[in-house]
C-alpha cells in the first residue's frame, strides 16, 4: 500500500544538530538582549550637549539597533529550527 503523506522521520543526528543549533541561537539572543539592555542604559547616559558625547551617542543608538535587529534575525533562524518551521 502506498502512503501519499509525507516521511517526516528525521535521523537522530539531524535531530541533534537542530537541537544544538536552537540552543546556541538561544544564548546568542540571550546575551544580545543583555547587550542591548546596556546599549540603552548607555544612550540614556550619554545624551549631552557635546559635540563629542553627540557622536558618542548616536554611536551607541545605533549599535542598540543593529543588536535588535540581529535578535529578529537570530529567532528567524530559531523559528526555522524548531518544529513549526522544520520541513
Amino acid at each position: 500500500m502506498y502512503s501519499i503523506a509525507r516521511d517526516h522521520a528525521l535521523g537522530v543526528e539531524t535531530i541533534w544538530v537542530r537541537m544544538l543549533a536552537r540552543t546556541e541561537i538561544g544564548s546568542a539572543i540571550a546575551l544580545l538582549e543583555d547587550a542591548g539592555a546596556v546599549l540603552v542604559s548607555l544612550v540614556d547616559t550619554s545624551d549631552w550637549q557635546s559635540e563629542g558625547f553627540r557622536a558618542l551617542h548616536e554611536r551607541l543608538a545605533r549599535l542598540r539597533e543593529d543588536c535588535g535587529a540581529e535578535i529578529g534575525h537570530l529567532r528567524v533562524r530559531q523559528w526555522e529550527l524548531s518544529a513549526g518551521g522544520a520541513e
